[in-house]
């Protein structure tokens, strides 16, 4: 992205924000739920991932994206939030090496031109109820994914130190439903607990009919009504400025045109109506 990258930023490559262009990812990226649990400090969802490669040629990617961050970000009415509390405590933590080359070798896979590849089981990701919301919220599993692993980026990063702090093009999911998840938590407060009152699993939310709250989407939401939607957000200025599309209801919102992509969390569609308003600025 670039330094006005939003806070919600799907980036996690460890690398500056002002160092990558996005770069379309032509895979497809389907997380599915696939149940749940609720334990007395927390909440666990299971979920299945589907690869597929809609293009023409053969697609090499990898199942460790990034050095040593998770898969996955969680998020609630646009802000993220961390599955785990943080450390409390004034402990030394051990220093983490850096992943082997032949580690990180291990994950690599290529799928071939309009192949696919699906999770032989479901993956679990565990939010501790310390960090759940008090009341009913919605939640929003992010998945990340990634064509480049971290030799890819250590290699680019040395080419371009050579010649002096450039840039690096990184490709990134943007064909979301695909890789958002979105699930509703009841958690009771501290009074309600000593009730009895227990934290509650509310089941999958439908994007195509209860999230996102009305008027605004984010790319690869199921679009609530057929109209006019406006890109909002400070990344626009990267294809100068105001944008519009047109979206039918139930079909997914687009990210933003071009060869450079833009990080879809860190701009919102905004509807404007059945009307356009491009022509009239």
């Amino acid at each position: 992205m670039n330094s006005n990258q939003s806070p919600s930023s799907a980036n996690q490559t460890g690398i500056p924000d002002n160092r990558i262009n996005w770069v379309k990812n032509p895979l497809v990226t389907q997380i599915k739920f696939a149940g749940a649990s609720v334990y007395d400090e927390a909440v666990e969802v299971r979920y299945n991932i589907l690869v597929s490669n809609p293009t023409d040629k053969d697609v090499r990617a990898t199942g460790k994206p990034t050095p040593d961050n998770a898969f996955e970000r969680l998020y609630s009415e646009g802000k993220e939030i961390e599955p785990h509390s943080s450390r409390e405590d004034n402990s030394i933590m051990a220093i983490k090496a850096a992943p082997r080359d032949e580690d990180v070798k291990f994950y690599r896979y290529n799928i071939k031109a309009h192949d696919s590849w699906k999770s032989p089981i479901p993956a679990e990701f565990v939010i501790m109820s310390s960090q759940l919301i008090f009341g009913t919220h919605f939640y929003e599993l992010v998945y990340w994914q990634s064509q480049l692993d971290w030799i890819d980026v250590r290699e680019v990063l040395q080419r371009t130190d050579a010649q002096g702090k450039g840039r690096m093009r990184y490709p990134i999911t943007d064909n979301a439903p695909s890789n958002r998840l979105y699930f509703k938590v009841y958690k009771p407060t501290d009074e309600e607990a000593a009730k009895g009152r227990k934290i509650e699993f509310l089941g999958e939310v439908d994007a195509r009919t209860q999230v996102p709250a009305f008027p605004f989407a984010r790319p690869g939401d199921f679009s609530p009504r057929s109209g006019y939607w406006q890109a909002v957000g400070e990344t626009i200025d990267m294809i100068g400025g105001y944008h519009e599309a047109f979206v039918k209801e139930g079909e997914q919102m687009p990210n933003l045109p071009g060869d450079v992509g833009v990080d879809p969390f860190s701009f919102q569609w905004k509807y404007v109506g059945e009307q356009s308003n491009a022509q009239a600025r």
